[in-house]
């Protein structure tokens, strides 16, 4: 790499340079080479300081790029680790039902959190149980309500027959009890005589607790959709699995259902299922973007085809309060993000160059014409590729 030509810049919005430890006004001195991630780390070791070359960055208006790329990037570690491809499953209000979108999430090995296992492949599988009483017929041990749900609370003085009745949106997960015999007064109206009367008939229900630990009673009669609750593979007792346990045993695709965590990811809407698709082991770099606006941690695929100017003085730069704030940062922060559940934004990378012979040209990403990537049929024609970052 050659120091003879580059390009300096600030970290401050204005343009101007900041002071360091000793008061020297110190810039940024970018490469004219570009880098890709898997470059940098073959070449370089960590921290460094590196600068995304945006201009060949294509987004979809309705889904701009979560981060400020033109910011530079801190680099700070790289880490290699099995993960979970999940599709996001969300509840559409208007058709009363769950469908798969478009957002995917990672899912790491090491992340602490746990799921449970759905009896379904996917979120559009009609698999599933019509009825309450069939779920009592197939000795179902938990279940978890596509539909809406009607219920009655079981007070605590269950000597006296008034239950409160509930209702329960879609997404809720039930431990099944055993089946239970009682009474219901049930009001009837004759045509023939005119007349109004309460009768007293029995009726089976379902005893279930909820995800409160509150106990409730489910009339086997009950319609809706309601999809089994897979037990652990591993003969346990229980029904949480962690995301190391579904990489190691598990058959995709399988719909899960999110029961712990620290983070919610960064999605439009979060039901809490999600459709694994596969598994994969992958090596990424974890950094932060330099903003002083926020600081956003981010994790970079090593098969990205992005590429970067790297800062030529990073050593000078670690001395800028903005740099050594990002540091601490990540010596905080990053393990913690590294092993949480992260967002996969998806967007696409034009190739300005293959074989030396310019490709015809695209609108860039701080264009004001249609930015929309290439269809997948003319993406090769233009030389675009989809790439990705977590977030």
């Amino acid at each position: 790499m050659s120091a003879s030509r580059m390009k300096s810049s600030s970290f401050s919005k204005s343009g101007k340079g900041r002071n360091n430890e000793n008061g020297e006004d110190t810039r940024a001195q970018w490469s004219t080479q570009s880098f890709t991630i898997e470059d940098i780390q073959q070449q370089f070791t960590f921290p460094q300081i590196i600068k995304c070359n945006q201009q060949s960055i294509l987004v979809k208006r309705e889904s701009p790029i979560p981060i400020n790329l033109a910011q530079p990037i801190l680099l700070y570690d790289k880490r290699t680790i099995r993960k979970l491809l999940a599709r996001n499953v969300t509840f559409d209000p208007q058709l009363q039902r769950y469908t798969e979108n478009d957002e995917t999430v990672v899912i790491p090995a090491d992340y602490e959190g746990s799921f449970l296992r759905l009896q379904s492949r996917t979120a559009k599988e009609s698999t599933n149980h019509k009825t309450i009483e069939s779920l009592a017929q197939h000795h179902v041990r938990a279940f978890i309500n596509m539909t809406k749900l009607t219920a009655f609370v079981i007070g605590y003085n269950q000597q006296v027959n008034n239950y409160i009745k509930v209702d329960y949106t879609p997404g809720n997960v039930f431990l099944i009890e055993g089946a239970f015999q009682g009474s219901a007064r049930v009001r009837t109206e004759s045509k023939f005589l005119h007349m109004k009367s309460n009768s007293v008939q029995q009726v089976r229900y379902l005893k279930c607790k909820d995800e409160k630990d509150v106990f409730i009673l489910i009339p086997m009669s009950h319609l809706g959709e309601f999809v089994e609750i897979l037990q652990s593979p591993f003969g346990n007792g229980k029904m949480a699995v962690s995301s190391e346990n579904l990489i190691a045993t598990q058959k995709f695709p399988i719909v899960v259902r999110f029961v712990s965590g620290k983070n919610r990811p960064r999605l439009t809407s979060f039901s809490g299922l999600f459709t694994l698709l596969d598994s994969f082991e992958e090596t990424t770099i974890v950094g932060c973007i330099l903003d002083q606006q926020g600081f956003t941690m981010i994790e970079l695929p090593i098969a990205s085809p992005l590429t970067f100017q790297l800062a030529l003085n990073s050593s000078d730069l670690f001395g800028h309060p903005i740099v050594r704030k990002a540091l601490r940062l990540c010596d905080a922060k990053s393990h913690a993000f590294c092993r949480d559940l992260k967002y996969k934004f998806k967007f696409a990378q034009q190739i300005k160059q293959i074989g030396g012979r310019p490709l015809t040209a695209r609108s860039s990403v701080s264009s004001q014409d249609d930015d929309t990537p290439p269809s997948a049929t003319n993406s090769a024609r233009f030389g675009v590729t989809t790439t990705y970052i977590y977030l």
